[in-house]
């Protein structure tokens, strides 16, 4: 989910909108407006329902955000990294750098979003029962009701016991507590999950048989989309499980060609990413490494400036977290990638070079164990 639009920053995580956001809000909205409120409060002109509609709708969303919200808080608390929130076409996801330690955090930050949203449909039905009070509100007790039933669902559907689901994630530190074994207890609640995608599925196409078109293949989209998310939950674990007994010495790249800052991008470009089809290369100055340089660095340089910019004007300048050591393990230079967002690290030993470990190493390596069951 690399598409999106980056909006603003709560408690220091980037809140962003996947673009299929705007699918599930526009039909939210719509279905709102065309058939929930109507029914609720009839007798207003389609205009106020629209209306309604699309603040019923946003209102959501801010729910499904501070449910999303407590986990993250929840896990940056408890040791966790998490950067961004991203709001996509099934609800929100926080994008973790690392997975919880142990089964007492894990479940800490399970149970974090349902009790957000318990505590927003109390919040939700106690305006409801105000809006009801007072004469005159009746599209304000409406909207307030709307928002207590769905943060009620929300927790409902977020407890079944099945993994990527709140309950599955419960029922994984429970196992994970009870037995020792991760890899079991995620087994088994991705299995879980994957029973519950299945029967959504089955129950989507009966609704699609009996007339509900759009209800039910909501709901086998939902299903389909559970069962992949179940799928790969285990088979991450394995990867993570793998690349953690792997040193960054065992898969990076030790021959490393490195250039002088005081280079032109033109002389880069024909003598270094055509000659040795590298996308990247250590930059050097007085023997000394001090930056990293990149295809995307040359593209951000007009082609006919380039006989004139050295590489010290258009690299990125090293800092700690672009260098590893090569007794890290390849699961740290993996998390490391991602969380910066990059595709190679340096790797040093005693402030000298002696590699460069990047996804491409780590995945090959990856399939050639795969390949050979080791």
């Amino acid at each position: 989910m690399g598409r999106g639009i980056k909006l603003f920053k709560i408690l220091g995580i980037q809140i962003s909108l996947d673009y299929t956001w705007f699918i599930v809000f526009g039909l939210v909205a719509w279905s709102l407006a065309q058939g929930y409120f109507p029914l609720t409060i009839p007798g207003l002109g389609i205009s106020t329902y629209i209306v309604i509609g699309i603040i019923s709708a946003l209102l959501l969303f801010a729910c499904v955000l501070i449910h999303e919200l407590s986990h993250s808080y929840t896990s940056n608390k408890l040791g966790l990294d998490i950067k961004e929130i991203k709001l996509f076409i099934f609800g929100g996801v926080a994008q973790l750098t690392k997975e919880p330690e142990d089964p007492t955090t894990e479940l800490k930050i399970a149970v974090a979003g349902p009790a957000a949203s318990i505590a927003l449909a109390g919040v939700f039905w106690v305006l409801t029962q105000l809006a009801k009070t007072i004469s005159g509100y009746p599209i304000l007790a409406a909207m307030f009701e709307y928002l207590t039933y769905i943060n009620i669902v929300l927790v409902i559907f977020n407890m079944i016991p099945g993994f990527p689901l709140d309950g599955g994630r419960v029922l994984r530190a429970i196992w994970w507590k009870k037995t020792g074994n991760i890899q079991r207890a995620t087994q088994v609640a991705s299995q879980a999950g994957k029973t519950f995608a299945i029967l959504l599925i089955l129950f989507g196409f009966v609704q699609i048989f009996f007339g509900n078109f759009v209800g039910g293949l909501w709901m086998v989209f939902i299903g389909m989309f559970l069962q992949q998310a179940a799928e790969s939950s285990y088979s991450q674990l394995l990867v993570k499980q793998t690349l953690e007994k792997i040193k960054v010495a065992d898969a990076m790249t030790k021959n490393v060609v490195v250039l002088s800052e005081d280079a032109t991008l033109s002389t880069v470009v024909e003598k270094y990413f055509f000659g040795y089809h590298f996308v990247g290369f250590p930059v050097a100055s007085d023997g000394r490494i001090v930056g990293m340089i990149t295809l995307n660095n040359v593209r951000m340089v007009p082609k006919e400036e380039w006989a004139t910019t050295l590489v010290r004007d258009a690299m990125n300048k090293i800092t700690p977290d672009l260098v590893l050591s090569p007794q890290d393990s390849a699961m740290i230079a993996f998390q490391r990638m991602i969380s910066l967002d990059i595709g190679r690290v340096i790797v040093m030993d005693n402030g000298k070079l002696v590699g460069i470990i990047t996804r491409r190493d780590i995945m090959k390596l990856m399939e050639f164990k795969v390949d050979l069951g080791v």
